[in-house]
């Protein structure tokens, strides 16, 4: 994690205050956010390899956390998106305690947020909410932000998918193609992180987002994706013509949900769309996740991923409620 420094502590009202975050922080952060978001909860070894994509160079990471009586009650953050960075642009996140919220908290984070950015001369803030949280939705709209899109949420029951109806049209759609893991090809072929690397780069560039896609550096993209600690490479699964791979469909596991897998990203090359590969990768996936014994696969489309959504509709996955991004221009 790209520390926060260390500036004065700032009292609100007499019931809290607002701190920099602090290393020893990671525990009672990490309560906060589960005890708001309890059906994703996180880890502590999975917030220290995000927080490391942020290296205080170009991109930059500050959080702040509110503390009552020794208890850690809130924290808030703004950081720099990797994915589609520009220097003025931001994402922000501000979680309270449920008992607590209502109380001053949330809105001290955020004012807290907006002086420290100051500094950065920001052009657009966004920040992501779930259409289940209406008093999260209000306290945006308070502060001017609007829903400028929104991604379903989508869980497949894997133990009562039934994978007959698309057997045919799978192996249809992979004649010519060889489909292995990454786990096997890190044992076979020596330029496989190269290759896989230039497939993604491809795929991640179509991913409908609020901004243009900032690609990955090779080393970026190791640490981000190949080295996180949830990263699965037997369940990573290529589908190669000739000397490339020309498609992909991966899973991560949860470290705090056991029987949860989440679908990383599912993606053909634009040569090689249109032809039911994709469909057939996931169909991969789910088999994975049947026998190693999991109950669901969480996965989430922007609504403007038409051809995706098509696909986990026809495969079974129920929408859940969504998550909106919302934006606000200064």
């Amino acid at each position: 994690m790209a520390r926060s420094e260390k500036l004065p502590s700032v009292s609100v009202r007499t019931a809290f205050r607002i701190r920099p975050f602090e290393e020893r922080d990671y525990p009672g952060a990490l309560a906060v956010w589960n005890a708001v978001y309890a059906d994703y909860p996180s880890s502590i070894e999975v917030a220290r390899h995000e927080d490391a994509r942020y290296d205080g160079a170009r991109l930059h990471l500050r959080r702040f956390v509110a503390e009552a009586a020794g208890e850690l009650v809130g924290v808030a953050e703004f950081h720099h998106a990797p994915n589609m960075y520009h220097p003025q642009k931001f994402w922000l996140s501000v979680e309270v305690r449920p008992e607590r919220q209502g109380q001053g908290i949330g809105g001290a984070l955020y004012d807290r947020l907006l002086a420290e950015l100051a500094p950065y001369r920001p052009l657009v803030l966004w920040a992501n909410i779930r259409e289940t949280h209406p008093r999260g939705l209000a306290f945006a709209e308070r502060r001017l932000f609007r829903e400028v899109r929104r991604a379903w949420e989508s869980r497949l029951d894997v133990r009562r998918f039934d994978p007959a109806p698309f057997l045919a049209e799978a192996a249809q759609a992979l004649a010519g193609l060889t489909v292995a893991t990454v786990a096997a090809e890190r044992d076979t072929e020596p330029r496989w992180l190269e290759m896989l690397y230039d497939l993604h780069s491809e795929v991640a560039a179509d991913v409908p987002q609020p901004e243009p896609y900032t690609p990955m550096t090779l080393a970026e993209y190791r640490r981000r994706i190949i080295e996180h600690p949830e990263y699965l490479p037997e369940a990573h699964f290529l589908a190669r013509h000739e000397d490339r791979y020309v498609a992909e469909s991966n899973l991560f596991r949860s470290l705090q949900l056991a029987q949860v897998l989440y679908q990383g990203i599912t993606g053909t090359r634009r040569a090689y769309r249109g032809r039911g590969i994709a469909l057939a990768l996931k169909l991969r996936t789910i088999a994975y996740a049947r026998e190693a014994g999991k109950r669901e696969i969480r996965t989430w489309n922007d609504t403007l991923n038409a051809p995706m959504l098509a696909i986990n509709t026809r495969l079974g996955f129920v929408r859940q409620p969504a998550w909106l991004t919302v934006e606000r221009t200064l």
